[in-house]
């Protein structure tokens, strides 16, 4: 009796601690900087996606460099390997004036795209990206 609550002890407790380890799949770091007409593009959104659902994002710095990391966990930098589709987009909110009877000086947020849409589809971009075991810095440019 003993013996199999010291055996069913040993195991719960290897358990815990096998989950006290940094979980998930195993990521290779991976740099992306985007630059329209060579220049740096700073405040865009920067995602991949893989054929088997693995994705990643980040925002890019003032240097036109986004450092990824997995989606849904803001620890886990970088991506798991594979081949990877990558869109990129950027926006700036404005207000508009919006008035009505009841509120004369109201406005309205209106999301304005400055990047052309086929950037943000990773389908349409024409910009991929091979992750493998070896850190990963690329450059995508986006001529218009």
């Amino acid at each position: 009796m003993q013996r199999t609550f010291l055996t069913i002890l040993t195991a719960l407790l290897s358990l815990v601690f096998i989950g006290c380890g940094e979980g998930g799949p195993k990521t290779t770091p991976v740099s992306i900087t985007i630059t329209q007409k060579g220049t740096p593009l700073a405040g865009a959104a920067v995602t991949m996606v893989s054929a088997d659902g693995n994705s990643a994002a980040g925002m890019t710095n003032d240097s036109g460099v986004a450092v990824m990391e997995m989606t849904g966990s803001s620890t886990k930098k970088g991506a798991v390997p594979g081949e990877y589709g990558v869109g990129v987009r950027k926006w700036e909110i404005r207000e508009i004036p919006n008035p009505s009877e009841d509120a004369p000086d109201a406005t309205s947020s209106v999301r304005e795209d400055k990047l052309p849409r086929k950037y943000g589809d990773i389908g349409e971009s024409g910009f991929k990206l091979t992750v493998g075991t070896t850190a990963v810095v690329e450059t995508f440019d986006i001529p218009e």
